[in-house]
């Protein structure tokens, strides 16, 4: 099963993201459409492995569909914070879906 969303961030940031149930339960997060990069694309520092996956990290991955998007939701306010400042913000986040 997979879902696709579309996100804007900041107004003109776009997102495309996919959440795909993998076969252990867990959900796969993919950015197929968000901004350019001219920063580093080291998976460290923007969370975006080059095939597209969002980085998540090891025995981290989400069981619901609920807390995959509001992973895909914080990955894009992060990463368009990534691609204008430098700066990734970790840490704690909230988000309602």
């Amino acid at each position: 099963m997979a879902v696709t969303k579309h996100y804007r961030v900041n107004g003109s940031d776009n997102y495309t993201v996919t959440y795909r149930q993998k076969w252990n339960g867990t959900y796969e997060i993919s950015c197929s459409q968000h901004p350019h990069n001219p920063q580093s694309t080291n998976v460290n520092d923007c969370h975006l492995y080059s095939d597209g996956r969002v980085c998540v990290a090891k025995g981290k991955e989400p069981r619901t569909l609920s807390k995959a998007m509001a992973i895909g939701m914080a990955f894009c306010e992060g990463y368009s914070s990534y691609v204008q400042s430098g700066f990734f913000p970790n840490g704690r986040k909230r988000v309602n879906v």
